[in-house]
């Protein structure tokens, strides 16, 4: 799939995807849009979260789009106005994403309840396609054991960057982040369910192919280097923004990792966590 994008309106084979628009929005964003925040709906279908961003009794919030399970995808705010989907949000600086930043909403229920025979979404319906883990920043429910967190599926997964790769072409994005970014006490999502570290290779691109494999450590308070694939082993060492790392091999949604010095050369063998490490 190839989106275009023309006058802030997403085009699907030169016809604009369907239109459920929100009165929810800022107006015009006072400088283009660097930043993608990836969010999940706790829902059902992104038609039912559209019309909500549209219906009267919502005064508070919007996105700029949400993706289906398939694949469609529906806009709900023109992309050169602001819509409401950060809340009380601060990255690398900036404080109050709205302004800064394009929403994508991604239909997907996140953290599931543990019943007798499965996963179950907050309408009680069982959910068969679940990835278990635990949120890295905590588990909603405050638990940090492995849970049920509903799958992403492949066609969704590809429309997401297919949208992205089209918003680059119009608007200087150069991040992504996760609401759990932006907002990591209020919000959960994506969550691990969502590969970040792969979507960002996917959406932004543009790697050198025949350079060296390394990776760059991206964490303004810094990245623990851990003895193994988890919270609970020894912390090896404490790695600054901007460190660069040869990976090794992976464990879910660990990396081992090398470090390497500033000449270039291997230093301490470890572990860190996925979502922090740039691969591109």
């Amino acid at each position: 799939m190839a989106y275009v994008i023309k006058n802030g309106i997403l085009n699907d084979n030169s016809n604009p995807v369907r239109q459920i628009r929100s009165r929810n929005t800022g107006g015009a964003f006072p400088a283009p849009p660097g930043i993608v925040v990836i969010h999940f709906t706790a829902g059902g279908s992104a038609a039912s979260s559209a019309n909500w961003f549209a219906s009267r009794e919502n005064t508070n919030s919007s996105a700029h789009v949400v993706v289906d399970r398939d694949g469609s995808i529906i806009q709900c705010v023109n992309f050169n106005e602001v819509a409401w989907h950060a809340g009380k949000s601060s990255w690398r600086g900036l404080a109050g994403l709205n302004k800064h930043s394009i929403g994508i909403e991604i239909a997907n229920w996140g953290a599931l309840r543990g019943g007798a025979n499965g996963w179950y979404n907050a309408a009680g319906q069982k959910v068969d396609n679940v990835v278990m883990a635990v949120h890295r920043n905590g588990n909603p429910d405050g638990s940090r054991t492995p849970i049920g967190w509903e799958a992403y599926p492949a066609a969704q997964f590809e429309a997401v960057v297919a949208l992205v790769r089209a918003l680059r072409e119009v608007y200087p994005i150069a991040e992504i982040v996760g609401h759990d970014d932006i907002a990591p006490v209020r919000k959960s999502d994506p969550g691990p369910a969502f590969d970040m570290v792969r979507f960002r290779q996917r959406a932004l691109g543009g790697r050198d192919q025949n350079g060296a494999n390394v990776g760059v450590v991206r964490s303004p308070g810094g990245l623990n280097l851990r003895s193994g694939p988890g919270t609970n082993f020894a912390v090896v060492q404490l790695l600054a923004d901007g460190s660069k790392v040869m990976p090794m091999g992976v464990n879910g949604s660990w990396i081992e990792v090398t470090t390497l010095d500033a000449a270039g050369k291997p230093s301490k063998t470890g572990w860190v966590h996925s979502h922090y490490l740039d691969l591109d």
